[in-house]
């Protein structure tokens, strides 16, 4: 068994502060105000908070303060639980599984791969086995599974799977007592392509997140969707107060905010195209092997040189996400027409300057 010392958690988007230490030029430094960070899938103009009322600071959080009532008309499902961000629910669910023995022994675990790294680090974290699968494999795996775990639409990917062929897998998951866990952090854009139902078999958990479509990833709150028996256990273990007062506050006037949500989904799917055409006209042009996928909210451009690519663009501060195995990049929303220019100029001097195959 490997040491503890020696295990490693997933890296993420977002460490800007490692980057610029990383690819810091000492004869000619970029200011940290003068770098574009794209590595992350958040909404980079997220739901505007206003200012709070004092006693939202000063009070502990309470459960019947209107944040679950807002989830379940915004989700519109009933069984719900707020959690600090839906990484604590990815982080407690091996556990509780593990704990409770709610599957057999020598489980399997299916993960559609790729996608976000903590989901596979969590079920090994607590002993158990994973495969991993893709969308086209599952079928002919599934009466082997105890768990399927995906994330929909796909975090780097983009591939979203329709409720018809989730609803075939539940079912047939159901027939021995397995489960499917779908993360939606990436849902909101497209609300009815979600598997939530308030007519949910006992073996489906949803998890969704506020941290993306809104923007709010800071304020760490998440939701999940599930069975009596797994929302009391997590309850039990999530603890008092897990999410914050002043967190509280902010989702709940933002699941209620309609008119943002609307105006919100129309910005961000004007923005994607954007991306996309920006990403096609300077990186995909005459290089007919990559290609390139994702959601509203980030755009991954697969090539087999993408740690080259990656660091071309860090050294001329722009930051975006290596995906773990090397092949592609992923491209979050710039936030402003001068981030927006910024992108076009780099991308513009790499396809001119930089030879890159691939």
């Amino acid at each position: 068994m490997m040491n503890s010392r020696d295990k490693q958690n997933p890296e993420h988007g977002g460490c800007l502060n490692q980057a610029i230490k990383k690819f810091a030029d000492k004869e000619n430094p970029i200011p940290e105000t003068q770098w574009l960070d794209l590595s992350t899938g958040i909404n980079p103009n997220g739901w505007p908070v206003p200012a709070m009322p004092a006693s939202v600071y000063n009070r502990l959080p309470e459960n019947d303060d209107g944040l679950i009532e807002a989830a379940q008309c915004y989700y519109q499902v009933s069984d719900i639980l707020p959690v600090s961000g839906s990484q604590q629910a990815i982080q407690l669910l091996p556990e509780i599984f593990r704990r409770y023995d709610l599957l057999p022994k020598k489980p399997t675990i299916g993960i559609i791969s790729p996608c976000y790294a903590e989901h596979e680090f969590q079920w090994q974290k607590n002993n158990f086995a994973i495969i991993h699968l893709s969308s086209e494999t599952v079928d002919e795996l599934i009466d082997t599974l105890d768990v399927l775990v995906l994330i929909n639409p796909n975090n780097p990917t983009g591939e979203l799977i329709d409720t018809d062929r989730l609803k075939q897998w539940q079912l047939k998951l159901a027939d021995h007592q397995a489960y499917l866990i779908i993360d939606e952090a990436f849902m909101d854009s497209t609300p009815k392509e979600s598997f939530l139902s308030d007519s949910a078999h006992d073996n489906l958990i949803v998890l969704r997140s506020v941290g993306k479509f809104f923007g709010l990833a800071g304020v760490r709150c998440g939701f999940v969707m599930a069975s009596d028996t797994i929302l009391s256990l997590l309850k039990y273990h999530q603890g008092p107060w897990s999410v914050s007062g002043p967190t509280r506050w902010v989702v709940k006037q933002a699941l209620r905010d309609k008119i943002w949500i609307e105006k919100n989904k129309k910005y961000l799917q004007d923005a994607s195209i954007k991306l996309e055409n920006l990403l096609r006209s300077y990186l995909l042009i005459n290089h007919p092997q990559r290609s390139i996928a994702g959601t509203v909210l980030f755009k991954t451009l697969f090539l087999e040189n993408a740690a080259f690519m990656y660091e071309q663009l860090a050294k001329k501060g722009v930051l975006v996400r290596l995906l773990d195995n090397k092949k592609g990049l992923r491209f979050g929303l710039p936030a402003n027409e001068k981030q927006w220019q910024r992108l076009d100029n780099v991308l513009k001097n790499i396809s001119r300057c930089c030879s890159v195959s691939g």
